[in-house]
């Protein structure tokens, strides 16, 4: 198929930010631009940007990582036991981080050090990549959590055998849950 004509070559064309007004109440010097994006199916979501710093108004937390405390989870048995998925080998077992924004997960940040669990490759898949519901997982990681900070209690007051490094790994965790 033929065209008669060629196609129109256009220039893409950004949306500039509307300047709304200046925000008198952190300083008269500060000017807060506000970007109306389409949300489908919505009205509109509004998006307040501070021109003194554009990083936005929740500064970013600093992520919380341990090594000692992932590395205690090879050889260990599985703890979210997903029923027809999981396999309980514990050459597979790694430390399964949460996927919820509320233990720092945020895009490609991962959630910190202390909210993660044991998990067989299986499980830790079916937690982070599966279709399964979102209530599903977060219950089977929040009863899978608190059968972790009963073990790094056990492992702080010395009821499980562990190495120094390893009681201070648990107590760092427990220190910050």
């Amino acid at each position: 198929m033929k065209r008669s004509a060629p196609l129109k070559r256009t220039a893409f064309k950004r949306r500039q930010p509307k300047l709304i007004g200046v925000d008198l109440t952190t300083q008269p010097s500060v000017t807060v631009l506000v970007r109306v994006e389409p949300v489908p199916g919505r009205i509109v979501r509004m998006v307040a940007i501070n021109d003194a710093d554009f990083r936005g108004a929740v500064p970013k937390t600093e992520p919380q990582r341990n090594p000692a405390l992932l590395a205690m989870a090879r050889g260990q048995r599985c703890l979210l036991q997903v029923p027809g998925v999981c396999r309980p080998d514990p050459a597979t077992t790694v430390a399964c981080h949460s996927n919820q924004s509320a233990h720092g997960k945020a895009g490609a940040r991962k959630a910190d050090d202390q909210y993660s669990v044991y998990g067989c490759f299986a499980c830790h898949t079916w937690l982070d990549q599966s279709p399964a519901p979102a209530a599903e997982k977060i219950e089977r990681f929040t009863a899978a959590h608190r059968w972790m900070v009963a073990i790094w209690q056990d492992i702080s007051a010395g009821v499980q055998p562990a190495t120094p490094r390893e009681r201070r790994a648990a107590e760092w965790a427990l220190a910050r849950i």
